[in-house]
């Protein structure tokens, strides 16, 4: 069963510029793997210093990462102590990396002794800077997470902050972590066969910004959607990612689940590499299961897209959920004949004017065709020239024609003098 994942956000309008830490920020887990928010912001335990933290369900021994790289400013590995109380505040194990912009992440109830990290070293993002413990104020497993600005102290004043795909995630929802190694892009590319890309594909399938929820069903028994709007800009964004290895004309299709998938106006747009074409709208609301979304034609390379995005023109307030699942691309057979629509130049939005399959000749299809190559209706005869001929035909040869009455005239001739003769 496909692993279901959810983003979510409530980051607030009025949030200063300052909020989001540069370079952008990863979860704080081991790529992939999926943990629990299980507090948020301005709780009745994240106040004050507190109010923009999260809590992530990490159980005792997992590895806590670098959301991005920066310097170790301060921590603090040597204590045992923790529990349920106030008391055990100040008994908590952290790091602190400053990204020498004025913010830094906080990353507190670390185990004992669970890292080596000194301060003045450097980390990048993906390192492992401990190990989730029971150390502090903690009433059960997890790591406190905050983004906070530079102070003089360990805990200091926390800002509204985003993580890259997920914005700001909200309690009580799963998350798989986005923080993997830089140099693992998507490992789908064409290759000449059918490639199927699934939104569970963390490394293909790239949530641009927040606000999804998960669905049960569809392709693989899982899928994500988002609400329709009528916004001049997208809040949401899903983009299926590949490469190609082997380019040529490849039939696109998206899975549109039986459930959550009630747009009417979707729009599908194609990076082919050469062009962006947009496809649509697609009624989400009728058309279930695979999609087709025409035959296009791809060159290789390596940065090639299918994005959906949330501001289909339909108004919020019609509660219509736009559904992201599978793309499926295959490649079609050459002279096949298919239908369909290739995409090349020449054409709008990258598309071409002329559908696929054998053209008609001109002339030969029952009627005369024009230089131009637009039909003008049945054939004329050419007009005729001054010199007697019409349209470069010479008049026929009438020759045989007068030797036929020289005979006709002999023989009328003959049978009379046959006549006579009797």
């Amino acid at each position: 069963m496909k692993r279901v994942l959810v983003l979510a956000s409530a980051f607030a309008a009025f949030a200063p510029a300052v909020a989001s830490a540069e370079p952008p920020l990863r979860l704080p887990w081991t790529c992939d793997e999926v943990h629990h928010v299980t507090n948020g912001h301005q709780t009745n335990t994240h106040t004050g210093k507190d109010a923009w933290a999260w809590d992530f369900g990490l159980a005792v021994g997992v590895d806590v990462l670098a959301p991005a790289d920066g310097i170790v400013r301060l921590v603090k590995m040597n204590s045992s102590q923790g529990g349920c109380d106030v008391a055990y505040a100040n008994d908590a194990n952290y790091v602190v990396i400053d990204f020498d912009d004025g913010t830094e992440a906080l990353l507190m109830h670390l185990q004992q002794n669970s890292s080596t990290l000194e301060v003045g070293d450097a980390v990048v993002q993906g390192d492992v800077v401990g190990r989730v413990g029971l150390t502090g104020w903690v009433c059960g497993a997890h790591l406190h997470f905050q983004i906070q600005e530079t102070c003089d102290s360990w805990w200091c004043q926390s800002i509204p902050a985003e993580f890259v795909d997920f914005g700001d995630p909200q309690e009580d929802v799963d998350m798989a972590s986005n923080n993997c190694p830089v140099a693992e892009p998507c490992p789908l590319a064409l290759d000449g066969t059918t490639t199927v890309i699934d939104d569970a594909e963390a490394r293909c399938f790239h949530k641009l910004t927040s606000w999804f929820w998960p669905g049960a069903g569809g392709w693989e028994d899982g899928h994500v959607y988002t609400w329709t709007n009528d916004a001049a800009e997208p809040d949401t964004i899903g983009r299926w990612e590949f490469g190609v290895d082997v380019p040529g004309a490849y039939r696109v299709e998206a899975f549109v689940p039986a459930a959550d998938a009630g747009s009417q106006l979707a729009v599908y747009e194609i990076q082919t590499g050469a062009a962006v074409v947009a496809v649509g709208p697609i009624d989400q609301s009728t058309q279930k299961d695979w999609i087709d979304l025409g035959v296009h034609d791809f060159v290789a390379g390596d940065e090639h897209w299918v994005r959906l995005r949330d501001n289909t023109g339909e108004a919020r307030d019609l509660d219509r959920a736009l559904a992201f699942d599978a793309i499926r691309l295959q490649l079609e057979p050459q002279g096949g004949g298919s239908s369909g629509e290739t995409s090349g130049e020449g054409g709008e939005n990258g598309t071409s004017g002329e559908p696929e399959g054998e053209s008609t000749p001109p002339g030969d299809d029952g009627g005369a065709t024009s230089a131009g190559g637009e039909d003008d209706g049945p054939s004329l005869p050419p007009p005729a020239a001054e010199d007697g001929t019409s349209g470069g035909c010479t008049i026929a040869d009438d020759r045989g024609a007068g030797w036929t009455l020289l005979l006709l005239l002999f023989v009328i001739s003959a049978r009379g003098r046959a006549r006579a003769a009797a």
